[in-house]
């Protein structure tokens, strides 16, 4: 681009990369609902409140007229069956609507839900550039094109051609479909403008969309307030992205593709999962290269994420044999332009875009949004931008630091601020290189520091232990929590989640290397304490395998328990008495009877010696549970004239536990000499059980001994 230099360097550790920053992006006019990315690449959305949200209206709130005047109304009191409550402590205002309402506690939300709630998944960051350009998109095209409606050529400003036109559609034609309607039209001034622009290195076919598109950036204050902030921030990356671009033989002017699916932030991510300047998701990264894991995401790496996006776009270049199918493809999928391609039979995007049902409608403004984007930023005197001066683009150093090696180190190394290494790296995740388990072979990691530091500091590194003093790597097992790594290791949970960059919602990953600090020479790890488990009225017995419990984490699901103990998702079901369709919460332990040949390894488990069971209904079980509260379980013989309320009044319990203890309501009457059960107090006298109160199990027969197997030496 004019005026913008990329300044290469290099330092002793390796050759220096072109780096840019991310910067807080510029605020224009934009609508007040801020949306995040949404679902695949670049797909963003705006949620409209009102009356354009399925056109309807909000019900009217009547009131009543107060002070003199006010018409005196009978007062209706509830029906017997809807007894009014007692008020709450902080009443919700209804009327009038300037008080304001009680706010929402998302934290509270969240620790329902144990982890994030709805909106959370369907609103992420949002590049206020992309918020403002598709709520105006809203205006400019406010309906998908229905039917085919052909395209246009830009050529050179000449008359419109007179007489009939032919438009093939194989639906009864409409007057809308006489000429075609999306030949845009032109002043001889606009056409003149038109011709006088530079076209980028991409196809370029001045559609009607792609027309509109340009004179929004040139004639709205809202598109030129987005392309003036563009403008600005295409100096971070751009000539770093267009290098990156021209060395795998693409054309440079992808880098507005870019631009569109991220506004240039290389931290955005949308609720999908999609992230960085290109919107890979976790799956199409990895396919094609890059790191994406708890320690280091390469999506967020703008030069590592370009040389994956350039392959990406090669390929699908390669397979469509065209830009604008590639860039489509980009957006909606290779496989689903493969299928419209094949249902319509057209290769050209801009006829595929008008067929009813041809591409997503968002996809169907995507390649001329990128079209028109590159135009704009290869025409900037002609749209106003030439006196804009670009983010300068930032050099850096990058040396190669020992596995483990914390950010801050790096920092105080290279003598900046935390702050601006952790800028230059927003890949490392724990602001810190990943650690190894194998120190003598470990590759070192690189790491960018800001240009003219990297000697220094790989001389300061270097002199100094490669990791952290006092840690030392340890493998996640299947089960494992931030909390029971820390107490078996002597350690708290918080210095944990300080050493590992850990999130108070992050699920730890079996096979995931964390670092702990080092248990002194001659310590041992701390003994698990007894745990209590609670089992199902159910006996299992098996000659050949070991019981022993798992206490379930959070996302836990069945199939995953049972593939890291070697059994069933249907024995899991039957040893323990759980809903295979229901979610596992979290504390729940279940009893698994593991077969000789499986490895616990990487599992954390309980052994039975290390566990009290108790079985449901048991008197181990009330002794234990009750006893917690101070309570005991007793049994009493009702006499005459007792009811369950006179009972519970008795020995301290209100009439609704009554009912829920004993699973009979509380207007049931009783007779004299049978039997209720109370949780009372410790030491109060009363009858008491001998044994479950459930149903007996039905007997179990021996099996014919001719039908077991023969015995095996």
């Amino acid at each position: 681009m004019p005026g913008v230099r990329c300044a290469m360097r290099s330092s002793v550790a390796s050759a220096a990369l072109l780096a840019t920053f991310w910067l807080a992006p510029t605020v224009v006019a934009q609508p007040s609902e801020s949306v995040g990315p949404g679902r695949g690449a670049g797909e963003r959305s705006v949620l409209q409140r009102g009356a354009e949200e399925g056109g309807g209206t909000s019900p009217e709130r009547v009131t009543q007229p107060s002070g003199p005047g006010r018409s005196a109304e009978p007062k209706q009191e509830p029906p017997p069956t809807h007894r009014r409550g007692p008020p709450p402590k902080d009443p919700n205002p209804t009327l009038p609507d300037d008080v304001p309402r009680a706010p929402i506690k998302e934290s509270v939300r969240r620790a329902i839900a144990q982890g994030p709630t709805t909106e959370d998944l369907s609103a992420g960051m949002e590049d206020p550039q992309l918020q403002a350009l598709h709520a105006a998109e809203l205006v400019l095209f406010p309906r998908p094109v229905e039917g085919l409606q052909p395209g246009w050529s830009w050529e050179l400003p000449q008359p419109l051609p007179s007489g009939p036109t032919v438009s093939v559609t194989g639906v009864p034609p409409t007057d809308g479909m006489l000429t075609p309607p999306n030949r845009p039209e032109l002043s001889a001034s606009d056409a003149k403008w038109l011709e006088s622009l530079t076209l980028p290195n991409l196809p370029v076919r001045l559609d009607a969309r792609v027309v509109k598109y340009l004179k929004f950036y040139r004639d709205s204050a809202q598109g030129r307030a987005i392309a003036r902030a563009w403008a600005r921030k295409s100096g971070k990356y751009t000539p770093a992205i267009k290098s990156e671009l021209a060395k795998q033989g693409l054309p440079t002017d992808l880098v507005w593709l870019s631009l569109i699916e991220s506004g240039h932030n290389p931290t955005i991510e949308s609720p999908a999962g999609a992230a960085g300047l290109w919107q890979f998701i976790p799956e199409s990264g990895r396919m094609y290269g890059l790191t994406v894991d708890r320690w280091v995401d390469e999506r967020l790496d703008p030069q590592r994420s370009t040389q994956a996006a350039g392959r990406f776009l090669s390929d699908l270049y390669q397979r469509f044999g065209s830009w604008e199918l590639a860039m489509a493809s980009y957006n909606m999928g290779y496989g689903g332009m493969s299928r419209a391609v094949k249902k319509y039979n057209t290769n050209d995007f801009w006829e595929l875009s008008r067929h009813e049902a041809g591409v997503p409608w968002e996809t169907t403004l995507y390649v001329p949004k990128i079209v028109a984007t590159a135009i704009v930023m290869n025409n900037k005197k002609a749209f106003g931008l030439d006196g804009i001066k670009p983010d300068e683009p930032v050099s850096f150093d990058t040396i190669r630091v020992a596995p483990g090696t914390s950010l801050s180190r790096v920092a105080a190394a290279a003598e900046v601020a935390l702050p601006e290494i952790e800028a230059m790296n927003p890949h490392l995740l724990a602001s810190r290189v990943p650690p190894s388990l194998d120190r003598a072979n470990a590759k070192t990691w690189p790491v960018r520091v800001p240009e003219g530091r990297g000697l220094a500091a790989s001389r300061k590194l270097e002199a100094a232990s490669g990791m952290d003093a006092g840690v030392e790597p340890y493998v996640v097992r299947f089960g494992d929590t931030a909390a029971t790594v820390a107490q078996a290791l002597r350690s708290s949970e918080a210095t944990l989640r300080r050493l590992n960059g850990l999130d108070e919602e992050e699920r730890l990953s079996a096979g995931t290397v964390l670092l702990v600090p080092r248990l002194p020479p001659g310590t041992a790890p701390a003994d698990v304490d007894e745990e209590v488990t609670v089992v199902s009225t159910s006996q299992f017995q098996y000659v050949n395998r070991e019981r022993v419990f798992y206490t379930v984490c959070r996302d836990d699901r069945l199939e995953d328990v049972a593939r890291a103990f070697s059994v069933t998702t249907a024995e899991l079901v039957a040893w323990n008495a759980v809903d295979p369709e229901a979610k596992l919460q979290v504390g729940m332990t279940l009893q698994i009877f593991v077969p000789p040949d499986a490895s616990l390894d990487r599992v954390r488990y309980t052994k039975e010696s290390n566990t009290k069971v108790l079985v449901v209904g048991s008197n181990e079980f009330f002794d234990h549970f009750e006893g917690l509260k101070g309570k005991q379980r007793l049994v009493v013989t009702v006499k005459k004239g007792d009811t369950l309320s006179s009972i519970g009044k008795r020995y301290g319990m209100s009439v609704g536990w009554m009912e829920r203890v004993n699973r009979r309501s509380r207007r049931d009457e009783l007779e004299a000499g049978e039997t209720v059960v109370v949780y009372a107090a410790r030491g109060a006298a009363a009858s008491r059980t001998e044994g479950p109160t459930l149903e007996p199990l039905d007997p179990i027969e021996a099996p014919n001994p001719e039908a077991l197997p023969p015995a095996t030496q």
